[in-house]
């Protein structure tokens, strides 16, 4: 149980830290790929939240749900940092916690 808190706690973390980068977005990316980054973000926090109802062997099913949202949101942040939008400096803070809950949901899971 304290494990599934902790992971949901740096979710929402993971998310404060993405959605106030997204604000400050130009609007002709905010609007796309801000929103993108938005549902992608939220989405991993969805899975959490129903995953964290599941028992532990019906859990693993996921571990590929996971996986492919955070591919995508990987690759949007990576985009968002190529085009400019976001800085070196915030790419690097993301990509660091993301591996940080990355790491947590693995262990979770099996």
């Amino acid at each position: 149980m304290k494990d599934d808190f902790l992971i949901f706690q740096k979710a929402y973390d993971f998310v404060m830290l993405i959605f106030p980068i997204i604000t400050k977005m130009p609007k002709d990316h905010r609007f796309i790929l801000g929103q993108q980054l938005e549902e992608k973000t939220l989405s991993i926090v969805d899975l959490i939240v129903t995953v964290n109802k599941l028992n532990t062997n019906d859990r693993k099913k996921y571990f590929t749900k996971f996986s492919d949202a955070f591919d995508l949101l990987i690759f949007r942040i990576r985009l968002s940092r190529d085009l400019k939008l976001i800085t070196e400096k915030q790419y690097m803070r993301i990509i660091e916690k993301e591996n940080e809950l990355i790491k947590l949901i693995h262990n979770w899971l099996h």
